[in-house]
Formats: structure tokens, C-alpha cells, sequence
């Protein structure tokens, strides 16, 4: 809040770094997995997204377009329930 008036929060803004931060995040995961799989996080995550076995480039590719389609959804919703909440600050 800014001299009494709430900010709000861009919602495509924020969708596309919901959906940039989950597409980084799986890619991340991918190659913790394919060169030094440590435990069963790294895994569990990339099952989020598809069912394409770990260390195939399917599973890159599958994986990628749902945590971007994910991050997107999420990060609009956030954005969304910011920007309705901003009433409770006045």
C-alpha cells in the first residue's frame, strides 16, 4: 500500500512467471535426476507432470508444457486472490 492506495498485482505478469518458475524448476528437477538422482524429490515432481519414464526426452517435453500450462494457472490465480484481498489493507 502507497499513500493509502493498494497495489495491485499484474495477473499476466505474474501468470507467465508462475509459468517461466515451474518450467525452470521441472528442468532443474530433469537434470538432477538424469545425471545425479539424490532421492525421490527431484522424482516425485517430474511425476507431477507426466508419466513418461525419468531420464527420456518425453518426459522433458511432456513435463515441460504441464508445469508451464501449471505455473501459468497458478500464478493467475495468485494474482487474482492478491488483487481481492487487497480490500482487507483498508
Amino acid at each position: 500500500m502507497t499513500n493509502g492506495i493498494a497495489h495491485n498485482v499484474g495477473v499476466l505478469r505474474l501468470a507467465i512467471t508462475g509459468a517461466l518458475a515451474a518450467a525452470i524448476f521441472y528442468v532443474l528437477c530433469w537434470l538432477g535426476a538424469l545425471i545425479l538422482p539424490i532421492g525421490p524429490a527431484s522424482h516425485m515432481y517430474l511425476q507431477l507432470f507426466t508419466s513418461a519414464d525419468i531420464s527420456s526426452a518425453a518426459a522433458l517435453i511432456q513435463g515441460l508444457i504441464w508445469a508451464l500450462a501449471f505455473g501459468l494457472i497458478a500464478g493467475a490465480l495468485i494474482a487474482i486472490l492478491y488483487n481481492a484481498l487487497a480490500r482487507l489493507e483498508r
